[in-house]
Parts: structure tokens; C-alpha cells; sequence
């Protein structure tokens, strides 16, 4: 313990005993007189402040507080002794003290009166709740997530009951075509073209019909997954797609690496790559280049990109492309078909990364990362940059 004599002249009508006390209390603690002059202070203030004793006593209290806030602080300490009592300090208020070195940080104080020969003196107890205040403020970063996490599922869980009821309804209208599709199957005037095409009809009936059901009982899948080259997908998405590419004068260059082979639900991955393709069509609307490839990344994966030269998606957008019901289509889109080709995706075990701009060669590129069954890079099938 210090002696008297680093307290002053001020301090003699404290008992040693009360002195000791005070410098075995776990928080700062600074007595002052009823002029706001320093007259004792604990060992603890010392070490929270960065002062010596000799420099405090004697001093304004106001010293141990910003500046900003000195011209108010008499004003609150004359309150105190007016109506002194054992409470806290600014209550509601964010409290600080100043550190020697002019650092700042949050404070909790208590004040007390004490009455003594020497008049009345105010106690007051300070703690540093810097690391209070950190805590309360990542308890509140996670309830935060937290109600963003509760209110996404809750979305979610209403989104795939919409869905479920739409997929439901789809299935009648589905029925009926089925059975026009037989009746102009046997239709003995229909020539080889017609025939052809009516067998095509049938295959994407079908497709929207698998695609129905595992929408209402994903969890009740009954046909096993089989290995399928995603060249194959993609080359009868884009000659289904043909038609639109042809009408908005869009060139189709296809960069094939490998195969690509993959273990997956066929039907899965033609429903992401004619998402992502008509995407890239209504995004450049006329005139312009889709680019499609498919590598090795050399780590057990394949990944396929589709590329384009469309006008872009917004960065403040691109966070949220994947979330349900978000569109920058207007009423042409519904917002979902991102979301489920996101979950196809992830599904299969696979993963889908995005990248766009806006300025200046404008585009979006999409990456679809998947799980693949080649475990040394097969021989390049090299498509070249052809023309669809």
C-alpha cells in the first residue's frame, strides 16, 4: 500500500485500516470532496487509468472523463450531493472514462456518499464492461441471425407447400396430355416428321411429369441414379432450345474438355442447365453469345459454365438471386427457379458459384460444380468454339 505521503496532506483523516480496504476492492475506486477535487484512489484505479496516485490527487475528477463531456459533469455531481444516496451513475446513459493515454472505454460507476470529519466525500466505484459490452453485442449479432434464420425457414417451409399444391394441379393438365399424346402416337395419317415430333413432346411431358412428383415426395425417390455424360444434357437442352436461340440471333459456342460423366438424376440436371440457359437467352434478349463448357477441376469434381454477354445482374442483387421469390423479371418471372436449381445442386452433393457485371463487357457466368465419376481426366472431346 502507498503511504500518506504519496496521498497528500488531503488523506490523513482516512484510517489506515479503511485504506487497505480500499485497495483490496476489485474495482476502481476514486473518493472525492464536494468540489470534485480527488482525494483517494485505489490501487485498481491506478492500473484501469494508467495513472500514478501522485498525479490523480489533488486533481478535478473530470480529468478520468472525455472532454466532451466535462462542461455537464458538475452539474450532474452538485445533483448528487444535493439528494446523496448509494446508485448507479447515468442511469440509461452510455458512461466513459479516459484512460491516460487518451484511450476511452465503457464504464459502470456507482456512487455513495460518505460523510467523514472533512465533510462530505463521494465514492465512486468504476469498472471497465468493455468486455460486457462485446458480449452483448455478439449475443445480439447472433439473435439477429437467428430471427433471420427462423424468419428464412419459415419462407422456405411456405414456399415448398406452395409449390407442392402447384405441382399437384400441374399433374391433371399432365394426365390429359399423356393420353393426346398416345391418340396422336396411333394416328395412322401422321407422317415420320410428325411422329418425331409427337415423340418429343412425349419425352418433355414426361420430364415435367418426374419433375412433379419429386417436388410433392423428393424424399420418395424410387428411380435410382445413373451415369450420364452432361455433354449429352447439355447438347438436348440446346436443341430444344434452338428455336428461341435462333429467333434472338444468339451464337452458341461449346468448349467440351471431357464427357463429363456424373452419377445423378438425369431429369435433375436438365431442368438446372435449361434454367440457366433460357436465363442467359431473356438476359440478352437479341443478338449475342452464349458460352458453354465443361472441365476436370482436378480435385474429383466437373464443372460446367454457362456464360453470356447479357446485360448483367447488379451487385446489391447478386446476394439474393438464390433466395425464393426474388426476380428482377418483373411479373414475367417467378423467383424460384434459381432457388430450386440451387437446391438440385446441392442435392446432388455439388455446388453453384456465380459472377456478373454490369459495366463495361457486360455478362453472367454460372458454375456448376459436381461430383464426378472420371477418376483420371478423360480424353479431351474437343468441340472446339462451334456455332450451335
Amino acid at each position: 500500500m502507498k503511504s500518506d505521503r504519496s496521498l497528500g496532506k488531503a488523506a490523513a483523516w482516512i484510517p489506515a485500516t479503511f485504506r487497505a480496504l480500499l485497495d483490496a476492492a476489485p474495482d476502481a475506486m476514486v473518493i472525492v470532496d464536494n468540489q470534485g477535487v480527488i482525494k483517494l484512489i485505489n490501487a485498481q484505479t491506478e492500473e484501469l487509468f494508467g495513472y500514478k496516485r501522485e498525479e490523480l490527487i489533488g486533481k478535478q475528477v473530470e480529468m478520468l472523463i472525455p472532454e466532451r463531456y466535462r462542461g455537464q459533469h458538475p452539474r450532474h455531481r452538485e445533483g448528487f450531493l444535493a439528494a446523496s444516496r448509494l446508485r448507479p451513475m447515468g442511469v440509461g446513459l452510455e458512461l466513459l472514462g479516459l484512460r491516460k493515454d487518451g484511450r476511452e472505454f465503457p464504464a459502470e460507476i456507482s456512487l455513495s456518499p460518505v460523510i467523514t470529519k472533512a465533510g462530505t466525500m463521494v465514492t465512486a466505484a468504476i469498472r471497465d464492461v468493455s468486455e460486457r459490452k462485446l458480449a452483448e453485442a455478439q449475443i445480439k449479432k447472433l439473435h439477429d441471425e437467428l430471427e433471420l434464420a427462423l424468419q428464412r425457414s419459415e419462407k422456405l417451409a411456405s414456399t415448398g407447400r406452395m409449390v407442392a399444391t402447384i405441382a399437384h394441379e400441374i399433374n391433371n393438365p399432365l394426365d390429359s396430355l399423356f393420353n393426346l399424346m398416345h391418340l396422336l402416337r396411333v394416328n395412322p395419317t401422321l407422317d415420320a416428321a410428325g411422329r418425331q415430333l409427337v415423340e418429343l413432346a412425349d419425352g418433355e411431358i414426361r420430364r415435367l411429369s418426374n419433375l412433379t412428383r419429386q417436388t410433392l415426395a423428393p424424399h420418395r425417390e424410387t428411380v435410382l441414379p445413373v451415369v450420364t455424360r452432361l455433354s449429352a444434357i447439355l447438347d438436348d437442352v440446346c436443341a430444344l432450345l434452338q428455336p428461341q436461340f435462333k429467333a434472338a440471333g444468339i451464337e452458341v459456342l461449346r468448349n467440351y474438355r471431357t464427357e463429363g460423366e456424373v452419377t445423378i438424376y438425369a431429369s435433375d440436371l436438365r431442368q438446372v442447365f435449361n434454367n440457366l440457359i433460357s436465363n442467359a437467352i431473356d438476359a440478352m434478349e437479341n443478338k449475342g453469345r452464349l458460352e458453354l463448357s465443361i472441365e476436370n477441376t482436378g480435385q474429383g469434381e466437373v464443372q460446367v459454365t454457362v456464360r453470356d454477354t447479357g446485360s448483367g445482374i447488379p451487385a446489391e442483387n447478386l446476394a439474393m438471386i438464390f433466395e425464393p421469390f426474388f426476380t428482377t423479371k418483373g411479373e414475367k418471372g417467378t423467383g424460384i427457379g434459381l432457388w430450386v436449381v440451387k437446391g438440385i445442386v446441392e442435392r446432388l452433393g455439388g455446388r453453384i458459384l456465380v459472377e456478373s457485371t454490369t459495366c463495361g463487357e457486360t455478362g453472367t457466368r454460372f458454375d456448376v460444380v459436381l461430383p464426378s465419376n472420371e477418376v483420371e481426366p478423360a480424353a479431351r472431346r474437343e468441340y472446339g468454339e462451334r456455332s450451335a
